[in-house]
C-alpha cells in the first residue's frame, strides 16, 4: 500500500460515497478520469458489457488505473472482490531504484 499514490474511477461516480470513504481511509487522493477520455481509450482494454449497461462506458477499473497516471501499464487487471472491482496500473519511470540489476 505504501506505493499507491492514488485511486481513480470515472467521473460519473464522483458522489460515490465508498470510493470517497475508501480514499480517505487509505490516506491517498481520488482521481475522477473524465467519461470521454475513458471512452477514447476503448481500445486498450478489454470492454465489460455489465459495466457499459450499468453506467454507459465500455470499461471503468482499467482505463481509470490506465489514464489515472503518467506512462503507466496495467499490472493487475480487473478483478472483483467483494463486490468492489478494481485495476492496478503502474506508473513508468525513466529510472528506478527497483530497475536496477545487482551484479
Amino acid at each position: 500500500m505504501e506505493e499507491v499514490r492514488f485511486l481513480a474511477s470515472a467521473d460519473i461516480k464522483s458522489d460515490e460515497e465508498g470510493l470517497i470513504r475508501a480514499a480517505e481511509s487509505l490516506g491517498v487522493p481520488l482521481r475522477f478520469i473524465p467519461s470521454e477520455a475513458i471512452r477514447a481509450a476503448a481500445g486498450q482494454v478489454q470492454p465489460n458489457a455489465f459495466v457499459e449497461e450499468k453506467v454507459g462506458l465500455p470499461a471503468v477499473a482499467e482505463p481509470a488505473a490506465l489514464l489515472g497516471g503518467r506512462r503507466t501499464k496495467l499490472i493487475w487487471p480487473r478483478t472483483i472482490c467483494n463486490g468492489v472491482t478494481v485495476a492496478l496500473a503502474r506508473e513508468s519511470f525513466s529510472w528506478s531504484a527497483s530497475d536496477r540489476v545487482t551484479p
